[in-house]
């Protein structure tokens, strides 16, 4: 497989993968993820973590949350609680993804899926070019 098909591959099968778990945000929205700390809440939209990817924080795009999830089955009525810091992820949109952590240090890069669980294809290059081994 060349390096972009086979990216491709492994994303779409952690995206089918995180879909078969089942963990999604209470409000039904975005698309699901293998866990509730995969998810985060910003700017009205539900981002999902990539994974490892080397990265560099921008500056402060705002406040993120993890959404209500719940890993048992039984529905939650917790709101999301915006107490987390989103950064802008340098050579991206925040509008495709987002760094988030309680300090530049720990930030974790997040990405908003697109409807057909895609990343999307500049988030796509992105990876390509810095994924960690």
């Amino acid at each position: 497989m060349t390096g972009s098909t086979s990216m491709r591959a492994v994303l779409a099968a952690a995206v089918l993968a995180a879909l078969a778990v089942g963990c999604t945000p209470s409000d039904g929205g975005g698309v699901g993820a293998g866990s509730c700390d995969d998810v985060m809440e910003f700017d009205h939209h539900t981002y999902l973590s990539v994974g490892d990817v080397e990265f560099t924080v921008g500056a402060k795009a705002g406040a993120a949350g993890r959404p209500p999830c719940d890993d048992t089955g039984g529905a939650s009525e917790e709101e999301t609680r915006f107490d987390r810091t989103a950064y802008e992820v340098e050579g991206l949109d925040p509008g495709v993804a987002i760094a988030v952590g309680d300090s530049p240090d720990d930030a974790r890069i997040y990405a908003l899926y697109e409807e057909d669980g895609d990343l999307p294809a500049e988030v796509q290059k992105f990876i390509g070019g810095g994924q960690k081994d």
